[in-house]
């Protein structure tokens, strides 16, 4: 019995080593990312700062391809082949891919005002991160193969390496303020309460040159913020006279942060879109009484988003005194208010400066409808704020996921940019092909790691909220040119042969595979001391096997089995995520 317990206890101590030393290699590789991660958040800000300055060097000649967009049938020879553990856009049997190690790519929503000057300054002068997303990628590559990207508040996302894709979802309908990695960054538990105007004088056109009206620009704001919630939200939609729209939503929790209940989204947008403008009279009062009783049950963060074109009271002739208690009763609860007033030709901005004097509230004017999300702008640099200082300040990981184009098991470094004003800027990322990683060091010794990175978006303190948030475009003083985009080029060779390399390559002239790098050579050390350590844990296993064998009863009696080690961490199927 006592030589059984030495050699037990010599076989966990080993054991111990050899976790302890694979702890060691994966946080060095989740340590680099966070700090490119941090670098390229970085740069963006250096860039935003100096938006002007670098219009000169945008032109045809520094432009961003995108996607699906080849400027010539040659452009397959300057591509260079990757091995991936699985390629999903070739059919299911391909380990390599074709990408771009000259140049990031450019992904565009379909709502974008591709050809507005201020969307294509903003593309410019973010163009200097072309240097610093490559650095990343270099120096992550070291350890796995991955991506790097950084994502704009105005909706766009770059890309490095550039790749192509199969399917024109991922081509040109993708805005990456919709997906789970970029809401990972506003992941602040909240209650939201949307007061929609519908005044008569809503029917009107938002400036003398736009064909939609200001209700109209409402409706569509509304349904894209729908899609923009995250674990353990709330949300609610009701008239500016306490009406309700739909029935109210709570997002189901979910692992990745970000399950939404689609049914019951999706019935909320319909019921949007099936309320119209009315020539009653509304009362504030009753849509702000109707947010508080929606409060009452909830610990999150409370939020109201008001849309009004600020015709619902007369000027000059609005009952303060009477709503005072309703106002008291917000501030009480802790309660944070966006009034977005929409139209160039409204006036009554008394009545709202008034209430801004009263409340935690935040006021501005919508004047176009482009670009419906980023009308939002200020809800969205509050709550990455709040969270963002909820999380230290500190990049934050999402878990083991499954690569939406079928790339593997993917985790993500996740790390927002933010300007002098606490504007949010965007959101930069590093992914991971975890597969290699997985591989090397285990699937359990990486889930480990990566899930002290973790952040559970509980309820955040509300932080102070400035009464007037500046504009989130730019206007600069520039007569140039400006052509962030390249044009797209007369060609005629198919996607999949642009996307295939190697030995599933369509044509020959893709550069034959070339595998991601391995590890530097501390955490190759690391793996190979790891490697010894598992020999010699295997000989001390092997003789503590032999031992028990040799010691067994005939009979067949297991009084002498010891316990199941504590230390084996069940494996997990990772979880699926459209990223």
């Amino acid at each position: 019995m006592q030589d059984y317990l030495l050699l037990r206890s010599a076989f966990l101590g080993v054991l111990s080593l050899l976790l302890a030393n694979a702890q060691d290699n994966i946080k060095t590789v989740l340590d680099e990312t966070d700090f490119q991660v941090q670098a390229i958040a970085n740069q963006a800000i250096l860039n935003r700062a100096s938006t002007c300055g670098s219009l000169a060097d945008c032109s045809l000649n520094t432009c961003t391809r995108r996607p699906c967009w080849p400027q010539s049938k040659d452009e397959i020879q300057k591509l260079s082949c990757f091995g991936v553990f699985h390629n999903g856009q070739a059919n299911g049997t391909c380990q390599s891919l074709s990408v771009s190690s000259q140049r990031t790519y450019l992904r565009v929503p379909p709502d974008a005002p591709e050809k507005d000057r201020d969307f294509q300054t903003v593309l410019c002068a973010q163009k200097s991160l072309d240097k610093k997303l490559q650095q990343a990628w270099d120096n992550t590559r070291k350890f796995s193969l991955g991506w790097a990207f950084f994502g704009g508040i105005e909706g766009y996302l770059y890309v490095y390496p550039g790749r192509d894709y199969v399917d024109s979802w991922q081509c040109d309908i993708y805005d990456p303020r919709l997906r789970p990695w970029f809401l990972n960054a506003l992941a602040v538990q909240k209650s939201l309460y949307i007061l929609l105007d519908t005044s008569a004088s809503m029917s009107n056109p938002t400036g003398v040159l736009s064909s939609q009206t200001r209700f109209n620009v409402a409706n569509n704001i509304i349904k894209r913020l729908l899609n923009t919630f995250t674990n353990g939200d709330q949300v609610a939609v009701s008239t500016i006279g306490g009406e309700k729209i739909g029935a109210p939503v709570s997002v189901v929790l979910g692992v990745q942060e970000t399950s939404l209940d689609l049914a019951g989204i999706s019935s909320l947008k319909d019921s949007i879109s099936n309320t119209s403008v009315t020539n009653s009279a509304s009362n504030i009062k009753n849509g702000l009484q109707a947010a508080l009783d929606f409060f009452n049950t909830s610990s999150n963060l409370n939020v109201i988003i008001l849309f009004t074109d600020g015709q619902f009271v007369t000027p000059g002739n609005f009952n303060f005194t009477q709503l005072s208690p309703v106002l008291a009763q917000l501030n009480a609860r802790g309660v944070v208010v966006f009034v977005y007033r929409i139209g160039s030709f409204t006036t009554n901005d008394a009545t709202f400066q008034h209430m801004q004097s009263s409340l935690n509230m935040s006021y501005e004017v919508i004047n176009d409808d482009k670009n419906p999300l980023l009308k939002v702008h200020s809800y969205f640099d509050y709550i990455a704020w709040l969270r963002f200082v909820a999380v230290n300040k500190k990049p934050v990981w999402a878990s083991l996921y499954t690569d939406s184009v079928g790339l593997g098991n993917v985790t993500t470094s996740i790390f927002p940019a933010f300007d002098a004003n606490q504007q949010l800027i965007g959101v930069a990322r590093i992914d991971v092909l975890a597969d290699g990683l997985i591989a090397e060091l285990g699937q359990p010794t990486v889930e480990k790691a990566i899930s002290k990175r973790y952040f559970d978006p509980s309820q955040q303190k509300p932080l102070p909220l400035a009464l007037t948030l500046a504009n989130a475009t730019i206007s600069c003083d520039f007569h140039g040119s400006l052509a962030p985009i390249c044009p797209r080029g007369d060609f005629s060779t198919s996607m999949r042969e642009f996307i295939c390399c190697g030995a599933c390559a369509v044509t020959a002239s893709a550069s034959p595979p070339h595998p991601a790098k391995k590890l530097t050579r501390k955490v190759s050390a690391g793996i190979a001391v790891g490697g010894v350590v598992t020999t010699c844990a295997f000989f001390v296993s092997a003789a503590f096997l032999c031992r028990k064998c040799h010691k067994a009863p005939a009979t067949g009696s297991d009084n002498d089995q010891p316990q199941e080690l504590d230390w084996v961490v069940p494996m997990r199927s990772p979880q699926k995520e459209n990223l």
